[in-house]
């Protein structure tokens, strides 16, 4: 965007208050009234061109550096966007004034792609409204903090913001530079799911699933066939068990020796409350550490098909982090087969267990039926939060 000088609202009051005393000065035929009028127009001929100087040299000499610490943060704590200015010029004078107007609003859950704000104002932002920035000499920079909201779990970001610079009179503002997109992870509070932790810490502990089970990359030994999933290979494909039972299946395969625990995700939108979902999402981050902190690998699948394999490192925790963050209720078609181990524990609410059931199938896993009336079999394998 070019450093085209906007108005300012003082700017608009003041372009105002010279066409009103020029047409009272032509119409009363009033030339006392010409100083007056040339005393309100001479810093309007000069202000535009004071703050598209500035702008143009903060557009040049500014180099704007962005991110929030720490990156991922619990719902409710504290992080900080730290925003660092640096004077890439070697030489001449400080950088001059600019500001950048309050970003608390401009927090948004993320979306696919960043796009810039959106600047066609008419007007340009008051000094008063503007958050002023750092303005360090040459070869040097300074760093300012602003808070970012955590007040709810998301994966948010900040799209680019435009700094304004403005002229000594406050009449004019012109664009200058632009700060980078930032994203920050607001993870939820991880909680205790509470009377059923002893059939969950039993299966935790448990045997586990192959890891290769839910791939169909071909790596080890068969070991049977599932339900087909979106993604499977159609090379898969078990045509015997599709004309006995109506419905697809592919064969699927281990890895011999090592095993992940097999916990599912209730993320059917339409059959959970807000708040109850909110408390499934920090239960699950709650029994996702725990079992990777055993030093087991950890297979996360989603009732709506989804399928994660977090590994016991930082970078686990960390993915499991993200991924509760941003997780919402996804549609899921009724009556639809999702393939579950038969070994996995199935985290939902206690809304969501009403509408679960639970019927076994060949090849050792469970499908898993959407009913509103329906009742859940296999009580032991479901923890209501």
């Amino acid at each position: 965007m070019p450093s085209t000088p906007l108005p300012t609202l003082r700017g608009v009051a003041a372009l105002g208050a010279f066409g009103f005393v020029v047409a009272a000065a032509v119409v009363t035929g009033t030339p006392e009234l010409t100083p007056l009028a040339i005393a309100i127009g001479l810093p309007l001929v000069v202000s535009p061109w004071f703050a598209h100087h500035r702008a143009r040299q903060a557009k040049a000499a500014a180099g704007l550096h962005a991110h929030v610490e720490p990156a991922a943060v619990e719902a409710g704590g504290e992080m900080r966007f730290k925003l660092s200015v640096t004077n890439r010029s070697t030489r001449g004078p400080a950088l001059p004034t600019f500001g950048l107007p309050p970003i608390e609003r401009q927090w948004r859950a993320r979306a696919p792609g960043l796009r810039d704000g959106r600047w066609d104002h008419w007007v340009a932002p008051s000094v008063l409204s503007l958050w002023p920035l750092p303005n360090p000499g040459p070869g040097r920079t300074e760093s300012c903090l602003f808070a970012v909201p955590t007040g709810r779990r998301g994966v948010l970001e900040l799209p680019p913001q435009r700094c304004w610079a403005h002229d000594p009179f406050g009449l004019f503002g012109a664009p200058g530079p632009v700060t980078p997109a930032v994203i920050a992870v607001v993870h939820p509070v991880p909680m205790h799911p509470g009377r059923t932790i002893v059939e969950l810490s039993a299966a935790v502990v448990g045997e586990g699933t192959p890891m290769g089970s839910g791939a169909g990359i071909g790596l080890g030994d068969l070991e049977g066939i599932r339900p087909y999933v979106a993604g499977d290979r159609l090379s898969l494909l078990h045509w015997p068990a599709k004309a006995r039972y109506g419905t697809w299946f592919v064969r699927h395969f281990g890895i011999e020796g090592t095993t992940a625990v097999p916990i599912a995700f209730d993320d059917r939108a339409g059959v959970h409350r807000r708040a109850e979902f909110e408390r499934l999402v920090s239960a699950a981050l709650w029994v996702l550490e725990d079992a990777m902190q055993g030093h087991r690998d950890v297979l996360l699948l989603t009732l709506s098909g989804q399928r994660h394999l977090l590994e016991p490192t930082e970078r686990g925790h960390a993915e499991a982090r993200l991924l509760l963050a941003e997780i919402q209720p996804v549609p899921v078609e009724p009556a639809r087969f999702l393939s579950v181990p038969t070994d996995a524990i199935v985290l939902t609410t206690q809304t969501g267990a009403e509408r679960l059931t639970l019927n076994p199938v060949p090849s050792g896993a469970l499908s898993v039926n959407d009913q509103p009336t329906g009742s859940t079999t296999g009580a032991r394998r479901v923890v209501a939060v």
